[in-house]
């Protein structure tokens, strides 16, 4: 592909390359030929093919784990609003325990609306999204505070080797679950929960800054002597 098509704006589905081309996020292959999965620009290598997302949707990929909201309950499962352009697909089988798709009364499990911790099972060449709440630490999110960020921030508030998450745990002293897809799930007391979302916010806004660990850590302990 000449060089100045290499960053073209592209729409989903559409036709972007052709044969043994390495993958990269945003598009999908179908024989030999390869479509754009979502909209942004298109970046093409030698040998390498992505598309560069413009909206901040998150890209889900098999292992991650996201923070939905359950939005419609189907025959068999759920449909999950995950953040992304593309919603997951929670089957009954994958809920926390075992339940009988033909006896029970999937709403009652799980109305729209609903909060859950899940990961990410599997993802289709169609891209079909399936999610899975049997993993351990899976779980319905009840009461707290919900926070949505950039989901390329996410890396950044979880550190090396989670060493922020876990000194905004320590520090705010509140339970905080971070999904992939760029959602943030406080609970613990209200205040405490306040300081922990200007930690979050701050995160987000100021990622790059050198020392960010050590000035947040900081602006919680200041703001938790205030109380």
């Amino acid at each position: 592909m000449p060089e100045k098509l290499s960053r073209k704006m592209v729409l989903p589905g559409e036709l972007v390359a052709k044969g043994p081309i390495k993958l990269g996020d945003g598009v999908y292959r179908e024989g030999e030929q390869i479509y754009a999965a979502i909209m942004g620009l298109l970046d093409h290598k030698k040998d390498f093919i992505r598309v560069i997302p413009l909206t901040g949707k998150y890209i889900p990929h098999v292992g991650d784990y996201v923070i939905g909201v359950v939005m419609d309950a189907m025959f068999s499962g759920w449909e999950i609003d995950i953040n992304s352009a593309y919603n997951g697909i929670l089957n009954g089988r994958d809920y926390i325990s075992d339940i009988d798709i033909f006896q029970t009364s999937l709403v009652k499990i799980l109305s729209p609306g609903s909060m859950i911790f899940a990961s990410v099972r599997e993802i289709t060449p169609t891209k079909k999204v399936y999610i899975t709440m049997t993993d351990n630490g899976a779980r319905v999110l009840r009461g707290g505070r919900f926070l949505t960020i950039n989901p390329t921030r996410i890396p950044r508030l979880i550190g090396k080797k989670s060493s922020m998450i876990s000194m905004i745990k320590r520090e705010a002293q509140c339970t905080v679950l971070v999904g992939q897809n760029g959602r943030v799930w406080l609970n613990g007391k209200p205040e405490i929960m306040a300081i922990a979302a200007m930690a979050v916010e701050r995160i987000e806004k100021e990622a790059q800054r050198p020392g960010l660990t050590d000035n947040i850590k900081k602006m919680i302990i200041e703001e938790r002597e205030k109380l």
